[in-house]
């Protein structure tokens, strides 16, 4: 038995969640992971995890087995990463997290440019709104809203996150085009809410002085896709991240409102990765490849 592989196995299981997860990103059957597991945990004399058809769990000593599979995982990629540093070649498996919207909208598009100019990456591309250690699960780049605040990490500002207000033209000509700010209070707004966030109060620059004007919300949603659906559907005036527009504004879909106006951007995005001596080169490349193109390069 290949030992040191099985561990590794076992910490992309768990950082997986699932057999299933596991089994795509490693492009093997469930049934071949299953076995391979079993063998680990006879070959050990000790079951690390508890298995239903739903979820996994690790057992005490799994979690313990866990945290020295993830340290040889890291030791085998650092290695890894010295090579390369003498090779130069970009191939391999490249493990992505990144914020969803943020991640569908921009950074898929750049993954597709990527791949074709270097055929021998693969890509693992999670989206998920989380702060989970990105590097106890084995990614190699994290992409999120707001700084990580992880100390064991690099972080890159990505760039700022600009908002827009929008609506479509069936509601602007129902309701009338504002012309100022304090024009908003008499109209609907599509307002982002999740538990105890409310965005409904807007916040705007004048003489380099921060206001804020407090909206009515007429429907309030936790997806900003949703947000911008309602804005298309006539529903009200949305708040919004330039990047989640695209080319509605072109197509006339819809309407930018006051956009001379400047308005305060949201959390900026940032790329964070390992703090390692050695940088594997499909990572520093496809960094640089993601920070040129998100400055327009």
């Amino acid at each position: 038995m290949d030992k040191p592989g099985e561990l590794i196995l076992f910490a992309d299981v768990v950082d997986a969640g699932s057999l299933s997860a596991a089994a795509r990103m490693r492009r093997q059957t469930r049934s071949v992971i299953s076995k391979r597991l079993s063998g680990l945990e006879e070959e050990l004399g000790a079951r690390l995890l508890n298995r239903t058809t739903r979820s996994l769990s690790l057992t005490e000593v799994g979690r313990a087995v866990y945290g020295r599979a993830v340290r040889l995982r890291e030791q085998l990629e650092e290695t890894r990463a010295l090579v390369d540093s003498f090779s130069g070649k970009v191939s391999g498996l490249l493990r992505i997290t990144s914020a969803r919207h943020f991640g569908l909208m921009v950074v898929q598009p750049i993954l597709a440019e990527f791949i074709r100019t270097y055929p021998e990456i693969d890509v693992a591309l999670n989206l998920e709104d989380t702060s989970e250690d990105m590097v106890a699960r084995g990614y190699d780049l994290a992409v999120r809203i707001g700084h990580p605040g992880v100390s064991s990490l690099v972080v890159r500002k990505l760039g700022d996150n600009d908002l827009l207000m929008v609506a479509s033209k069936e509601y602007l000509d129902r309701r009338g085009r504002p012309t100022a700010m304090e024009e908003l209070t008499g109209h609907d707004t599509i307002v982002y809410a999740h538990d105890d966030v409310v965005v409904d109060h807007w916040k705007y620059r004048t003489g380099g002085e921060v206001n804020t004007i407090k909206v009515k919300p007429r429907f309030l949603v936790n997806d900003g896709y949703a947000m911008l659906r309602a804005a298309g559907d006539g529903m009200g005036i949305a708040l919004i991240a330039k990047y989640m527009i695209g080319n509605d504004l072109e197509k006339g879909r819809l309407e930018a409102i006051l956009p001379e106006i400047e308005l305060e951007p949201y959390a900026p995005v940032y790329l964070a990765y390992p703090a390692r001596d050695h940088l594997p080169a499909k990572t520093r490349t496809f960094i640089e490849y993601l920070v040129n193109r998100c400055k327009g390069g």
